[in-house]
């Protein structure tokens, strides 16, 4: 007797324990969901990348509306473009090492456009008085070839969204065309 007493008490002992046992493994499910979903909420969005390479760069560009891609080099993508003031191209680069994806307005201006000294150092003024002002991108001059572009940097080291790179892509176009007539008008002489 003392032995089905014992049987039955060590069984429905087990049953509980089971029970209790489930109890807390559905907490802790529901705890870990909780915490999938807040992991969730971190992940990039498919408009991010994580890693950025020139190929994903290229459906990145053909999405913000530039079907014609060239090229001027290996690792180069090259976008003619046509503006209201002027024609000029955007050559896009990966630095890899370095985590930086440079856009420079090319083929837009050379400082020989310049007829006289008077005229190279208002153009030159120009172009510093400009790049004070500027938030995004920045006027160089090619000391070598006497080209002046337009530039801007993505630092892509923890990677890069569509809209970052859209909004830089088409501020540096804008800028570049707005910008172009004045710096003419400088290269003549003409100018405040």
């Amino acid at each position: 007797m003392i032995y089905l007493y014992l049987l039955s008490l060590f069984g429905c002992g087990a049953t509980k324990l089971l029970r209790l046992e489930n109890q807390v493994l559905d907490r802790e499910v529901v705890e870990l969901r909780a915490k999938v979903e807040q992991c969730a909420e971190f992940t990039p969005s498919k408009d991010y990348l994580v890693t950025v390479e020139m190929a994903r760069v290229s459906e990145y560009i053909t999405r913000a509306g530039f079907a014609q891609q060239g090229s001027s080099g290996p690792g180069i993508i090259t976008l003619q473009v046509e503006g209201e003031n002027t024609r000029f191209q955007i050559n896009i680069q990966l630095f890899e090492r370095e985590k930086v994806l440079f856009l420079v307005a090319a083929g837009y201006l050379r400082l020989e456009e310049a007829t006289t000294s008077k005229s190279m150092v208002l153009l030159l003024t120009r172009l510093a008085a400009m790049n004070y002002d500027l938030l995004i991108g920045k006027f160089q001059l090619n000391p070598n070839t006497g080209d002046i572009t337009l530039s801007s940097e993505i630092n892509v080291d923890d990677g890069m969204g569509y809209q970052t790179f859209n909004s830089v892509l088409h501020h540096l176009i804008a800028t570049a065309d707005a910008q172009y007539p004045t710096l003419v008008q400088a290269a003549r002489g003409q100018g405040p």
